[in-house]
């Protein structure tokens, strides 16, 4: 998130936001060919023939969930971040797995149990680093960047819902994968409607850096690699490094150029946000986490 606050502060979000994403469509295609290569030298169970209106249901979901993770939260996420910190984003953004049990809870009707208290802790960390500027004045910068940042989360977490049904069939980074190519041609219009002219200055290598790092590293290669570490430790287990983000950006931004100062209020928050999901992860039964877990095993588009 820091190396993407400082390529958006050289140029405009949207003429980053395009190139970085086809880098990291380009990225996952490379992980997608290996997975299938992998598949097909490994002895898999036949598959199930599926019907014309399963297959058409099925292609309707990921449609629209990359239209979500893959348009609407890139979007919302880019614009956000050119608005506030990158500390303030990644602490808001850690609140996902929070918006993503409760959307569970209202849509999928799961029993949330004792893991209230978890999500109230973390919600109340969650206003904290939001409003920490300037409480209710929708006039300050910064809150209204912290604002569409959570706008972004609840987004991302929206997308998570819709797609479970599609683990079945599709692996997560086929998924992710197909959300970023598909979406591709709405972030390129995007930088034509508002004119941008940040495609002019590719040749700086800072610039250059920092799209290549956010779009190859940080949304392809760390996202292949978060799979892979599912994969072999369980959704449960691998969750608990998934609160390092957070703490591992506020120490980007700080020792950086963009030399973001770490305020009490952000450790508050932040401490407020971790010390929740921990709480969540520790009050869950069993059965809790093994439906966790399938929410978990989603994709995850970072910054």
């Amino acid at each position: 998130m820091a190396v993407m606050k400082m390529g958006i502060t050289m140029i405009d979000p949207f003429a980053f936001n395009s190139v970085r994403l086809t880098l990291s469509a380009m990225t996952l295609g490379v992980c997608v060919w290996l997975e299938k290569r992998r598949q097909t030298s490994e002895p898999s169970p036949p598959l199930r023939p599926h019907s014309a209106r399963s297959a058409t249901k099925k292609w309707a979901v990921v449609i629209a969930f990359g239209l979500l993770s893959g348009g609407f939260y890139q979007i919302l996420f880019a614009i956000g971040m050119d608005r506030t910190t990158a500390g303030d984003s990644a602490l808001i953004m850690s609140s996902i797995p929070m918006w993503t049990a409760l959307l569970a809870f209202i849509f999928l009707h799961e029993n949330l149990k004792k893991i209230w208290i978890g999500l109230t802790i973390t919600f109340v960390g969650t206003l904290v680093v939001t409003l920490q500027s300037g409480g209710f004045d929708f006039s300050n910068e910064n809150l209204i960047g912290n604002s569409i940042i959570l706008i972004a989360a609840l987004a991302w977490s929206t997308g998570v819902i819709i797609s479970r049904p599609l683990m079945k069939t599709i692996s997560p980074i086929q998924l992710a994968f197909y959300a970023t190519l598909g979406t591709l041609p709405i972030h390129y219009l995007m930088a034509w409607l508002f004119e941008t002219n940040g495609f002019q200055h590719l040749n700086q290598p800072a610039i250059l850096f920092c799209i290549g790092y956010s779009g190859i590293f940080s949304t392809g290669l760390a996202y292949a690699m978060w799979n892979y570490g599912v994969h072999k430790l369980g959704a449960s287990h691998a969750s608990v490094f998934q609160n390092l983000v957070p703490l591992v950006a506020l120490a980007a931004a700080w020792i950086s150029p963009l030399n973001e100062k770490i305020t009490a209020i952000q450790i508050l928050g932040g401490f407020l946000i971790i010390f929740g999901l921990l709480v969540t992860q520790k009050l869950r039964t069993p059965s809790d986490q093994t439906q966790g877990n399938k929410l978990q095993r989603k994709p995850k588009i970072r910054k």
